[in-house]
């Protein structure tokens, strides 16, 4: 297939998405055959640097579900897949595999990675997960009455840099950025773990407490204040990651096809 002829075929779906990243970045689009290089004195009149490329889309795995190569028939409704609900927020570098639950309004943010390679992690409504935060799940279970899952309940706010494994945190929780929550670690509602604790396997804050340190041991009971805020800044957050959502448009697949032509589809910045 000609150039002219594959590029007629999908420019109409091309268009659309650059003429989106032109309106809201100021950039000009172009086309640009791979392994090709422009003249010195043709960037110079373009008035830009030399072949500094961006591509559009980005074609990093979000979602990666591991199906069961034991069922021909239905291998990934018996493999460990990602299950999500209605409203949620997922950015675009964050990086999710295996059995992962997504309930309605969550968010999870940049630089976030979950793991459920073995077993569950489930991450309830309205709950928000911050940036460069990790999740994941044992390997096998803990016990006959743990089975290495990783829970997460409702309006639970869990703040940057968090190292989760193997625990179990019930709703309207609050955990403080860089904490640590070990295996069957367990957090009863309304408490709050502070900032850069430690939660050692095994240890369980009561509700209504907060608890700090490393090892985290209690500090106080909870204010009136704090237990009103438990719901409003899950709710603060999923307004927040609405606005982010409507920021990445999902331009498809086109650049497959252009690929298979020969070509890179993407748009090139002007350099002043």
């Amino acid at each position: 297939m000609s150039f002219k002829s594959g590029l007629t075929r999908i420019s109409p779906l091309i268009t659309r998405s650059l003429t989106r990243a032109e309106k809201k970045f100021n950039i000009k689009s172009r086309i640009i055959p791979k392994d090709s290089e422009l003249p010195i004195d043709l960037h110079d009149k373009l008035n830009i640097a030399p072949f500094k490329y961006n591509d559009l889309w980005n074609k990093h795995r979000q979602i990666i579900p591991f199906k069961n190569s034991n069922s021909i028939a239905t291998p990934f409704i018996t493999g460990l897949t990602f299950k999500t609900e209605n409203n949620t927020f997922v950015a675009p570098c964050a990086t999710i595999s295996g059995a992962v639950e997504l309930w309605t309004n969550s968010s999870i943010w940049y630089g976030v990675t979950i793991h459920a390679d073995v077993n569950l992690v489930r991450i309830g409504a309205w709950s928000n997960i911050q940036d460069g935060t990790m999740i994941t799940e044992a390997e096998k279970p803990l016990s006959f009455e743990h089975d290495g899952s990783t829970i997460i309940g409702h309006y639970v706010t869990v703040g940057h840099g968090c190292i989760l494994r193997a625990c179990t945190i019930e709703d309207e929780c609050l955990v403080g950025m860089g904490s640590i929550l070990e295996e069957g670690s367990y957090m009863e509602k309304q408490s709050i773990l502070g900032a850069g604790s430690v939660l050692r396997a095994g240890q369980r804050v009561p509700h209504g407490e907060v608890w700090v340190g490393s090892p985290a041991r209690f500090l106080r009971k909870i204010t009136h204040e704090e237990e009103e805020n438990f719901i409003k800044q899950a709710e603060a957050y999923y307004r927040i990651s609405e606005k982010h959502k409507e920021e990445f448009f999902l331009p498809g697949t086109e650049y497959q096809e252009a690929e298979k032509l020969g070509y890179e589809i993407g748009f090139q910045k002007l350099y002043h």
